[in-house]
């Protein structure tokens, strides 16, 4: 006789509970596209990393289009020594603004100086990732928030700038204007533990067009 396998955990009913107005939103998003969850990603955090630099403040098609022209100019898988060798004049090339290739070739530099570090990042509490990455020149919260969730699966982190997140508070509680950051923390003091999970069901909710009408 085998054990039966453990039911994977409700988080929608724990942040339902928790805040009934984001239930609404969870409950839409799940009629749509199903249970969101977040796992730690295969990626290595340097390649994780130089993604969500590529990928804030632009569109996914377009992003998608400059990550793999840098992945064949730089070559398969990304290192920070591969782009290293290369001319910043070949970043430049692939589609990326000067700020954007300036930010991976610091990154390319910290994780070449600080191995033992990078190499821990998986390891360390947030807000030691957060401060570690932040203190590379261009790297910004947002890019260290991103890198928590979808790359290290955490379950607890709160991109509360994010416009996304600040246009699904918006749509939740049916304000005027999308949220501010600190509108957004206020209400997501409910939903700790789990606010990485909510905070992707608020990104699904934004992506899906829901509108008020889709929550009652």
């Amino acid at each position: 006789m085998t054990d039966a396998k453990p039911s994977p955990p409700n988080f929608e009913n724990v942040l339902t509970d928790a805040d009934p107005r984001l239930g609404r939103v969870i409950a839409a998003v799940v009629a749509r596209i199903g249970r969101q969850r977040i796992t730690p990603s295969r990626t290595t955090p340097f390649e994780a990393l130089v993604r969500a630099v590529v990928y804030q403040s632009v569109s996914g098609k377009a992003a998608a289009t400059i990550f793999a022209r840098l992945q064949q100019a730089v070559g398969k898988p990304l290192s920070p020594a591969k782009v290293l060798r290369i001319a910043e004049q070949s970043i430049l090339a692939v589609g990326l603004s000067r700020a954007k290739s300036r930010s991976i070739l610091n990154l390319a530099k910290w994780f070449a100086a600080n191995r033992k570090v990078a190499k821990a990042l998986p390891d360390l509490p947030d807000e030691d990732v957060v401060s570690a990455l932040t203190s590379i020149a261009g790297i910004g919260t947002w890019t260290a928030n991103v890198f928590l969730i979808f790359n290290l699966g955490r379950l607890d982190v709160l991109p509360s700038a994010d416009l996304g997140i600040r246009r699904g508070v918006q749509l939740t509680y049916g304000l005027k204007g999308a949220a501010t950051p600190k509108q957004v923390q206020e209400k997501a003091e409910r939903w700790r533990p789990l606010r990485s999970i909510a905070s992707v069901y608020l990104w699904n909710a934004v992506k899906l067009n829901l509108s008020g009408g889709d929550l009652e």
